[in-house]
């Protein structure tokens, strides 16, 4: 009880007829009447904190459902794709729709003309500018130059390469390379052929001197909405040219002992024959395309045939026949190439056309020396034939030579 509602409860208590009760009577009241103010006071108290309990209580439970109902709408919007959308106005439906995809633009055969046509002026430009000054570029002091001006034709891989091969710099200035120059799109018929939306590819189909009978490869790429020259790959079609190119990578896998390169030339059915003379036998080694890889891990000693005179076996292993048969090092550095065009030179019967009707072959030959009176002549014949893909493959490898 505060001191003032005290100090008043006591003033009443005095202000009563004291004759009326007697001391006793009136402290007994005055206890009583005190007693029932402190527990009035305390019930007052105690409504109050309940009061502010519940108010706490309640501003806790809006504060949650509040909080409760936001994420309940953002969580439906993100769900729904509508982040960052209007909501609660009187805006009406919302209509709004994500933009459509943008597409490249079209590509055909004129587009292809045009960006060729340009390629070739900018090239050609730069050609006649070198011509002009005896193969010195006059516009241009870095390769770097010559490349950005490709930007708006060439992909930059694109134009990095083409001019990697066709200009060199050289004390600050930049020269042109002596060498044919790249395949044009001609005015003949060609095919536009659509890879994906960003990429497109045309081939044309040319026979000419410069290149020989080919088929280009030309392709398109869409950067940014540019179309643009990305790459142009060049296949032999020339039946020659193609065993030619092949017979060369196959002396290279010799020569570097790559088993594994050589194994992709031989033919999947036939496999590969070895004969240490022209004339091919049945008794001829034949080894299949699986067992050209590890061929050179072999140890085992094979009869591959018999020496011409002397009549004995040839009893070597595979890494030892090539060292003796099959030197191709100074067959790649002097070596003459015959592309189909067979010799007999010796005495022993040529008989590979015989064995292999459909064939064709590639000869190395490397003539006698003077001293030998050109007796110490040899050969190397690579004996292709088209598989079920219609490809050239190697099906023999012959060796011929002067023989008694």
């Amino acid at each position: 009880m505060t001191n003032s509602n005290q100090k008043g409860m006591e003033q009443k208590l005095r202000d009563l007829p004291s004759f009326q009760l007697n001391k006793s009577s009136q402290e007994q009241i005055h206890n009583h009447l005190m007693k029932t103010v402190i527990q009035y006071e305390q019930k007052e108290r105690k409504a109050s904190m309940i009061k502010k309990l519940f108010a706490g209580f309640a501003g806790v439970v809006a504060f949650s459902l509040v909080v409760f109902f936001t994420f309940t709408i953002i969580d439906g919007d993100f769900l729904n794709g509508n982040i960052g959308k209007n909501h609660g106005t009187n805006q009406g439906p919302n209509t709004t729709q994500d933009p459509p995809i943008k597409k490249p633009t079209e590509f055909n055969a004129e587009k292809a003309k045009e960006l060729m046509g340009q390629y070739k002026l900018s090239f050609s430009s730069l050609v006649k500018e070198a011509e002009e000054n005896n193969g010195k570029m006059i516009s241009f002091t870095t390769k770097a130059e010559i490349q950005r001006s490709f930007t708006r034709i060439l992909t930059d891989e694109f134009s990095v390469s083409i001019v990697d091969s066709y200009f060199t710099e050289k004390d600050g200035n930049v020269f042109i390379i002596a060498k044919d120059g790249p395949a044009w799109l001609t005015d003949e018929d060609f095919t536009v052929t659509k890879i994906d939306d960003d990429h497109y590819v045309v081939t044309q189909e040319q026979d000419s001197l410069t290149l020989g009978h080919v088929l280009l490869t030309y392709h398109f790429r869409n950067i940014d909405d540019n179309w643009l020259i990305s790459n142009v790959e060049k296949t032999n079609l020339d039946e020659k040219v193609i065993i030619r190119e092949n017979a060369e990578s196959i002396m290279e896998s010799f020569e570097k002992l790559d088993m594994v390169k050589l194994s992709d030339y031989v033919h999947s059915e036939k496999g590969l024959l070895f004969s240490p003379y022209v004339f091919i036998n049945q008794e001829s080694l034949v080894f299949q395309k699986s067992e050209i890889r590890e061929l050179l891990n072999d140890k085992k000693k094979r009869l591959w045939g018999y020496y011409d005179g002397s009549g004995f076996p040839i009893e070597l292993t595979a890494s030892e026949y090539f060292n003796n048969f099959l030197p191709v090092e100074k067959f790649i550095k002097d070596g003459l190439v015959l592309v189909d065009d067979l010799k007999e030179r010796g005495n022993i019967k040529n008989n590979i056309k015989d064995f292999f009707p459909q064939s064709k072959t590639v000869e190395y030959f490397l003539e006698g020396s003077q001293e030998n009176d050109g007796m110490d002549w040899q050969s190397i014949i690579f004996v292709f034939e088209k598989d079920q893909n219609g490809l050239w493959k190697l099906v023999a490898i012959v060796n011929d030579g002067w023989s008694i």
